[in-house]
């Protein structure tokens, strides 16, 4: 979320005619307009219908979801690092430095949802339970896309005061060092929902895995009609079935 709300304003921002004082010490960007940046967007999606269609699940086919997952979740720190540098390439070079980091953005980016949302799926102990998971991280998910862009947003205007423009990537940066982190952590746990079905949980849930017998039913609709209203051929059919099936004791 913080990459889709950085990356336009970093595009956008006026090129720096200061000199850097390197390594952290520089400003400007790469001075785009509206148009340039829509083409740059429109070629970014495209490559991200291929990454997610094709490219992860030939990966998790070989790899297993974790393992896509913690490579994938690797490649953000470096980038986040990385992006602000992009300004200070020699400027032929500037929009394939860019070009270079949106692609690297979109392959972490089609490699890292869909294994996270396969391994959540996978956790749930049953699938009474799992709407509610997927509630919850959703409602997670929601409100990370509502602070983060927020909070690198402030911490960016920051650094363009005291002249570091990249103090929003590297901040951004550090968090996704301990996301990679936390990514370490993990294990991979076989799908839970794919053995017992939700009929099966429903059945352990309430206790009751008996059918009820044809004739009990027959007999307790015969037994709630007023008597007027019996015939004996009702009462015979209900009557000999069970005599045969529950013979009385000698």
């Amino acid at each position: 979320m913080s990459f889709d709300q950085l990356m336009p304003i970093f595009l956008s921002s006026k090129i720096s005619t200061a000199p850097p004082e390197l390594p952290f010490r520089f400003t400007g960007g790469f001075g785009m307009s509206s148009r340039d940046e829509g083409v740059l967007m429109v070629g970014q999606g495209f490559y991200a219908m291929f990454a997610q269609a094709v490219l992860f699940p030939l990966l998790a086919k070989r790899f297993g979801c974790l393992k896509v997952y913690r490579m994938a979740v690797m490649l953000w720190p470096a980038l986040y690092f990385l992006v602000p540098y992009t300004v200070l390439l020699p400027p032929q070079y500037r929009v394939l430095g860019i070009c270079f980091c949106l692609l690297w953005r979109t392959t972490a980016q089609a490699l890292t949802f869909p294994p996270n949302n396969i391994m959540l799926a996978n956790s749930a102990p049953s699938m009474l339970v799992l709407g509610a998971i997927n509630g919850v991280a959703g409602s997670t998910a929601s409100l990370c896309r509502a602070f983060g862009p927020t909070i690198t947003g402030f911490i960016y205007s920051k650094g363009l005061s005291i002249g570091v423009s990249g103090l929003g990537w590297w901040v951004t940066g550090l968090v996704c060092i301990m996301g990679a982190a936390e990514s370490l952590l993990m294990k991979e746990t076989k799908n839970n929902c794919s053995g017992p079905t939700m009929m099966d949980d429903e059945e352990e849930a309430t206790g009751d895995h008996t059918m009820i017998d044809p004739l009990t039913i027959d007999a307790a609709i015969v037994a709630a009609t007023r008597p007027e209203d019996r015939s004996p051929e009702d009462v015979s059919n209900i009557l000999i079935p069970l005599h045969t099936e529950n013979p009385l004791p000698a």
